[in-house]
């Protein structure tokens, strides 16, 4: 079963991501840790973010990106105005999504099967919501559940397949230790599942759960979307190999755009 969220839940999912960011960081101030993105600090997330919403918006209006990477948007945006400076482009991401044609022919960096204005606005939802959450780990200055982020089920999942399905079946993996191995992966409060199978030569992923898998990983859907992405502190249950787990959190560091 594949994960569905909304064009529109996406575009509000921008928004609300962006205000929770804002907020937190206007508690937490530019210079604080960010814990889950260590070498980070507020402002560099808030640049990121901000960068990475007006590289989307470029590719969806195809207009040149004013900025290359964070370090250029700090170069010229005082720290204390990063929160508004992030919100309003933001706010211009969502309205050239609303504006752009169902046809939009746009470039794209991974396969999703969706349609580029699609792509953009489930991509930038998942963006914003998981860096979303670094925010709040910064002001809180500890890892945070993942209720704080307030996500349904649903969007969670949909994360999920985003993560599983097309960022991860890009070549080889990381947790190949010289014995292929399977990995099911099931929410317990949605109907969705994947299975990964880990070979020398790739990650290859698909929907469905496989019962007779090396390694199964549950929790809510939150604390799996979260929780693969290397954030959020609620727990994932493994059975099966547990160094499998230590080694994803080790090894896949995502970020992504």
């Amino acid at each position: 079963m594949s994960a569905t969220v909304a064009f529109d839940d996406h575009l509000r999912a921008i928004g609300a991501a962006t205000g929770r960011m804002t907020a937190a960081a206007l508690g937490a101030g530019p210079d604080t840790p960010v814990p889950t993105c260590p070498e980070w600090t507020v402002a560099d997330l808030l640049a990121h973010q901000g960068m990475v919403h007006r590289w989307a918006h470029a590719h969806i209006t195809a207009t040149e990106p004013p900025f290359a990477d964070g370090a250029a948007v700090l170069a010229e945006v005082d720290p204390d105005e990063l929160p508004e400076w992030l919100a309003a482009g933001s706010d211009e991401l969502v309205d050239a999504l609303s504006a752009a044609p169902a046809d939009l022919d746009a470039f794209v960096f991974i396969e999703t099967g969706r349609t580029p204005l699609e792509f953009w606005a489930r991509r930038q939802a998942h963006e914003t919501t998981v860096h979303a959450l670094d925010a709040v780990c910064a002001a809180r200055g500890e890892i945070a559940p993942v209720s704080a982020m307030g996500v349904t089920p649903a969007f969670a999942a949909d994360g999920l397949d985003e993560l599983v399905v097309s960022f991860l079946a890009r070549g080889r993996s990381k947790l190949f230790d010289g014995t292929p191995f399977s990995i099911a992966i099931a929410p317990d409060d949605t109907d969705h599942a994947w299975t990964l199978h880990v070979t020398e030569s790739a990650l290859t992923a698909e929907r469905g759960f496989d019962e007779d898998a090396d390694v199964h990983w549950t929790g809510t859907a939150a604390a799996l979307y979260f929780g693969l992405w290397n954030r959020g502190g609620d727990i994932v249950s493994s059975r099966g190999d547990a160094a499998v787990l230590e080694n994803w959190h080790s090894r896949h560091r995502i970020r992504g755009r």
